[in-house]
């Protein structure tokens, strides 16, 4: 994978998690539709950055945009589980 392709993927799972944590943000008022909003675009931020990882392979796991974005997805995810419960 060459590097622009992977600051490209990463910077498109940057995308769809940030547009996820919006949904998130308006979902306070529980919202179901909204909250399965978010959950579709962390699992396009999680397919694109388990592809990334399948083709770059040990230098993804390196990157620090890699595991920032990586980061971003698994916090996304606690604060959805947090909204579906306390719902």
């Amino acid at each position: 994978m060459s590097n622009e392709a992977f600051d490209q993927s990463i910077q498109e799972a940057h995308a769809s998690i940030k547009a996820a944590q919006k949904a998130i943000d308006q979902a306070q008022g529980s919202d179901e539709d909204v909250i399965e909003q978010a959950q579709k675009q962390l699992f396009k931020a999680e397919q694109t950055l388990q592809g990334v990882q399948a083709s770059a392979g040990s230098f993804a796991n390196e990157n620090p945009q890699f595991q920032q974005a990586f980061e971003q997805l698994h916090n996304a995810r606690g604060d959805i589980q947090e909204l579906q419960q306390n719902q």
